[in-house]
């Protein structure tokens, strides 16, 4: 049977053992129990250390007793006190011999087998029959006894019983192993429930994103509002959605407001050079003809030139090192430009900007900017009227750049949507223009990090003759 036959037959994981977050928490687990085995082998060390330290303290203890009664009354006093301490059981076991190894008095039969450390120090098992009963045996005790020669070929033996305290160690050093062993385990069943949550939730975003990809745009993954990370996922899944959803309908809305205006010059000019063509008339005639339909021509290279340098200042092109800006020499070199404009219109322009104002940017988007702002507000401002450029340093420290006029204005329901690409109001689609200059403006804003925002103008004021009027203004947030 091949590899992927096994696979195929159930060699193959759950598919919550696979996931990310499965792997995540074993791993954490696993760690988890390396150092809780790491934390309790270092208690089961103290602890055995520390029972170690009183067994040698408390033999210590009994030896300097011992070497005190036989400095002052010699080997038969030692020998006296041992005896007296061997009868009835004690907490210590003793063993006194001679040179020859004979056993003098003790509570032991004989030395134990082994070879003590270099103070004297020895692990021993012995045999104890309890003092309540004679006859029953507790064999291979543990203990731990020093041996000192007090004299020439006379040695000393003092231990003590160190059984309970092993087992006291034994115990926690299983203890050790159960609670490093139970973590583990804990966290592997752990993970396979968060894993197997996490998984469904995550099928939930990846099923979504099938269904997407099949072209149901409506489709939106679910939420739990819980402020996880998988909810914050969802949330921004659908937002990206939303978004472009909404790109895809201003993209249908632009195709057919293209479509919609484009199609009368269009007409037009067919009209004309048919007229040319067919109708008799002298070559001025059809030199006029082919004249104005080289205006609609550039009229319709404009509007694409146009829509071409949105896209492109929308897609980050011209997103390059900017140069400090003189404001007022900009904005009077477009004033200088308008100047004429304004007066075959009819209206007044005027100009006031702050000296030393500055911002970084990109001269020849920011003067395409202003341009657009006033040769939108000279369109809609009836003759008569004025428009108005101001520059100045607001009192919260940004650059602010506006244009006011005196025209009709425009409702506050409709100013986001005249940002938009080829949105033109129902009441402005007999003048020229296909929609592109407040969002050719919009974007030159997005790309110098400025703001635009629309106001009413002047004319806004209770009992004003003249239309509320419109101001727009473009705010940086930092001078250069």
């Amino acid at each position: 049977m091949t590899d992927t036959t096994r696979q195929d037959a159930g060699w193959k994981l759950p598919a919550f053992m696979r996931t990310t977050a499965f792997r995540l928490t074993l791993l954490s687990a696993a760690l988890f129990a390396l150092s809780s085995f790491v934390i309790l082998t270092l208690v089961y060390t103290a602890t055995a250390g520390a029972a170690t330290r009183r067994a040698e303290a408390a033999v210590n203890e009994e030896l300097g007793r011992i070497e005190q009664r036989y400095l002052a009354g010699g080997g038969q006093a030692a020998n006296r006190y041992i005896l007296q301490r061997s009868v009835g059981g004690g907490e210590f076991l003793y063993l006194l011999v001679d040179e020859t190894g004979r056993r003098i008095s003790g509570n032991i039969s004989g030395l134990p087998a082994g070879t003590p450390d270099g103070e004297g120090w020895i692990n021993f098992s012995y045999d104890r029959a309890p003092v309540e009963d004679e006859q029953a045996v507790e064999a291979g005790r543990d203990a731990r006894a020093r041996i000192l020669e007090v004299e020439s070929g006379l040695r000393l033996f003092v231990g003590v019983d160190m059984e309970e305290e092993n087992r006291f160690v034994g115990e926690a050093l299983n203890a050790v192993l159960i609670a490093s062993g139970l973590a583990l385990a804990l966290g592997i069943v752990s993970g396979a429930v968060v894993s197997r949550r996490f998984a469904r939730r995550l099928e939930t975003i990846n099923a979504a994103s099938r269904e997407v990809m099949r072209g149901r745009l409506d489709t939106r993954a679910p939420r739990t509002f819980s402020g996880d990370d998988l909810d914050e996922l969802s949330g921004n899944f659908n937002a990206m959605l939303d978004r472009i959803e909404h790109l895809m309908q201003r993209m249908r809305t632009a195709g057919d407001s293209i479509a919609h205006d484009l199609r009368l010059p269009l007409t037009r000019m067919r009209g004309r050079l048919e007229s040319a063509l067919v109708e008799a008339g002298d070559l001025a005639d059809r030199e006029a003809a082919l004249a104005q339909a080289v205006a609609d021509v550039d009229e319709l290279i404009k509007t694409f030139n146009a829509v071409l340098s949105l896209s492109r200042l929308q897609a980050g092109e011209r997103r390059r090192a900017f140069e400090p800006i003189d404001l007022c020499e900009l904005t009077a070199d477009v004033v200088e430009l308008y100047e004429p404009v304004c007066e075959d219109a009819g209206l007044e322009l005027d100009c006031d900007c702050e000296e030393r104002l500055k911002v970084l940017g990109d001269r020849e988007l920011l003067a395409q900017a202003i341009a657009n702002l006033i040769d939108n507000a000279v369109k809609y401002t009836p003759d008569g009227g004025a428009v108005m450029l101001r520059g100045r340093k607001t009192s919260g420290g940004q650059v602010e750049i506006s244009v006011t006029d005196t025209g009709p204005g425009i409702p506050a329901d409709d100013r986001s949507r005249v940002l938009e690409r080829f949105v033109r109001l129902e009441k402005s689609r007999s003048l020229p223009g296909v929609g592109l200059g407040l969002s050719l403006v919009h974007a030159i804003a997005e790309v110098h990090g400025a703001s635009l925002t629309l106001d009413d103008g002047p004319g806004a004021v209770e009992g004003a003759e003249s239309g509320p009027g419109l101001r727009i203004a473009l705010s940086f947030e930092k001078a250069a």
